[in-house]
């Protein structure tokens, strides 16, 4: 019997996860972005988005959730058309993976409604174009982990291959989100084009040591390795207030502290949820003290499953 209409949830992400920039990245459990759609007679994609959010685009060609769907209409060629709506929860410009979510909810949305599904896996080559869309590079770091659940590890872009990491999921995460707004392309245009070898050291060392941190739930390693030599001292300076809320999150009890992603966000680690929400009470009331800004906290254990489908139709 053919599924007739189909809601998905994809989940919010924090990537890079200090040291791991552009190929680490985990899932939350919130927040997310939900799409409906529905088979339709007539071919071709019928586009529509609810948010309260009047700066996100709901122009068929320009918002990346019609983009990646229809990118996979015009390389399946079903015989039906598509009717979508994205309904989007997630702030734009958070550093939480934003049109990642809308991305992955899309294309896991287009896919259940084909006659022969693909594997989850398969669909990150179409996700990865909603981030080219977005910022001018696909980077997998967001769209992995919301789309496959859990940590991820893009080993290689050319070709895209990615390495799910078997977490123990005893960390709890931390994420602030301040009510500013850091634009992607802006956070990359401030990253420097070449590194030092003393530096690349440092952040292998980092990174291999985090992989291993999450594999084995060794939260002190964790913590250690979030240090950022590359992305974090020059993208720090976007968040107003980050180095004293950064410090407050330590001094709260996180074993470590980074930007999530691009930033605004930012995101601590404890292996406790009451410790979690005390962390999250002192960075908020630092972001307000310091620099006179309101957030919003979500405290998360990692999503293992990424995006789900939450309601199907079949007739």
């Amino acid at each position: 019997m053919n599924r007739r209409s189909v809601k998905v949830f994809a989940p919010a992400t924090v990537a890079n996860l200090g040291s791991g920039f552009d190929v680490l990245g985990i899932a939350l459990e919130t927040p997310g972005d939900y799409v409906l759609a529905h088979r339709q007679p007539q071919p071709g994609l019928s586009f529509s988005v609810r948010s309260n959010n009047s700066d996100l685009p709901s122009n068929v060609n320009e918002n990346v959730a019609a983009h990646v769907a229809q990118l996979m209409l015009n390389e399946f060629k079903p015989s039906f058309g598509i009717r979508m709506t994205l309904q989007k929860k997630m702030p734009i410009g958070s550093g939480l993976g934003s049109s990642a979510a809308s991305s992955v909810a899309s294309v896991v949305a287009v896919n259940a409604l084909l006659v022969r599904p693909l594997k989850k896996k398969e669909l990150l080559r179409f996700a990865v174009e909603g981030e080219r869309k977005a910022s001018g590079s696909p980077h997998a770091d967001n769209v992995a982990p919301s789309l496959l659940g859990g940590a991820c590890l893009v080993r290689s872009y050319e070709p895209l291959d990615v390495i799910s990491i078997p977490v123990k999921n005893t960390l709890v995460w931390v994420v602030v989100h301040p009510h500013v707004v850091v634009r992607t392309e802006e956070a990359r245009d401030l990253l420097p084009k070449a590194v030092s070898l003393q530096t690349a050291i440092r952040q292998w060392g980092n990174i291999s040591g985090l992989t291993v941190g999450l594999a084995s739930g060794n939260i002190e390693l964790i913590g250690k390795c979030l240090e950022d030599a590359i992305a974090e001292p020059v993208r720090g300076n976007l968040i107003p207030g980050f180095r004293d809320v950064k410090q407050a999150a330590l001094d709260a009890g996180a074993f470590g502290c980074s930007i999530s992603g691009s930033g605004p966000s930012m995101f601590a680690v404890t292996s406790s949820s009451t410790t979690a929400k005390r962390i999250g009470a002192a960075m908020v009331k630092t972001f307000l003290r310091v620099a006179n800004v309101k957030c919003d906290v979500f405290v998360s254990r990692t999503n293992m499953e990424g995006a789900r489908i939450v309601r199907m139709q079949r007739g």
